[in-house]
């Protein structure tokens, strides 16, 4: 049963454009592989966080919305948490 998804996170404010790219599309394609679609990709830019997280004062935003399975999440979990330059993550079923 697919569901809708919206997964927010934030990068380090220092990453090049390319290292950041490189981590949606990776995004992209695991929610692809898993047979999951990708609907949107908002990028919010650079931002001040609202606290300081491992000593980084701003970070880069963003927004994947995307439609699958809930096979997807664990293996999104599991990216977010061995990356180095994710700060925070947040994956949201939409309507739950």
């Amino acid at each position: 049963m697919t569901a809708n998804y919206e997964v927010m996170f934030i990068l380090r404010p220092e990453m090049e454009v390319e290292a950041e790219e490189a981590i949606v599309n990776h995004l992209q394609a695991t929610i692809q592989k898993f047979g999951g679609e990708v609907s949107k990709v908002d990028d919010w830019g650079k931002r001040k966080l609202a606290y300081e997280i491992k000593k980084v004062n701003e970070g880069h935003y963003f927004l994947i919305y995307f439609t699958g399975t809930h096979e997807i999440i664990p293996e999104l979990e599991h990216f977010f948490r061995v990356n180095d330059e994710v700060i925070r993550f947040l994956i949201v079923k939409e309507g739950a």
